[in-house]
């Protein structure tokens, strides 16, 4: 029987960052004139930073948008050491899933950097076998080449994978790469089952010890 693994999304997911991305994405763009509606972020949590802006600002100029992101990335910078944490069950899951052999990974739409130094913040780093931020080569969730380019990676078969997520751009990842689903319920993605069928649906991370083996 071939290697099995199990990948993250990371914020919402791993990290409890929803509410300070609410916050530096209102900051942002509030700086610009732009009032965000908390419904139209939350159902665009998933994506890549420049998409989001780019539909909240309703702006396609690179300028504006790099500006904005510039405020954003401010503002999480100034903050997310003190804001920032782990979901309780985090540690207990990524441990246990390693000690029965399975391979662990990270497909995030976060930056790469972000990425990595928000895991070793946390020290969960060395759970992981790989970590895979947005990278210009590949193109983001809901594309499936973030996943498929980490099985390749960590020669799995797409059958023999499960991806967990909070998002419907997890969820609709995960399909598009023929990788099971898994949703871990938080209060923004009551919307997900309407549009994408996850493999399994999870009350709380730690339920995942459960149907996985």
């Amino acid at each position: 029987m071939g290697s099995k693994a199990v990948l993250f999304d990371l914020d919402g997911t791993i990290v409890d960052s929803v509410p300070l991305i609410l916050k530096c994405y209102g900051e942002g763009l509030s700086r610009h004139g732009i009032n965000v509606d908390k419904d139209e972020l939350l159902s665009l949590m998933g994506l890549p930073t420049w998409q989001v802006v780019a539909e909240l600002a309703r702006s396609k100029e690179s300028l504006v948008i790099n500006e904005i992101i510039k405020d954003i990335f401010s503002c999480f910078s100034n903050y997310w050491q003190n804001e920032l944490k782990l979901y309780p069950d985090a540690v207990k899951v990524l441990s246990e899933l390693k000690r029965r052999s399975f391979k662990l990974g990270v497909v995030t739409s976060s930056e790469q950097e972000h990425a990595e130094i928000m895991l070793n913040y946390f020290n969960i780093s060395k759970y992981f076998d790989i970590v895979q931020g947005r990278v210009d080569n590949l193109r983001p969730k809901p594309n499936p080449d973030m996943i498929i380019h980490v099985l390749n990676k960590l020669s799995v078969a797409n059958t023999d994978a499960f991806y967990v997520g909070d998002t419907l751009y997890d969820c609709t990842a995960s399909v598009n790469a023929g990788v099971k689903f898994i949703l871990v319920k938080r209060p923004w993605g009551a919307g997900v089952m309407s549009k994408c069928k996850p493999w399994k649906v999870l009350k709380e991370l730690t339920d995942i010890l459960n149907v996985i083996s």
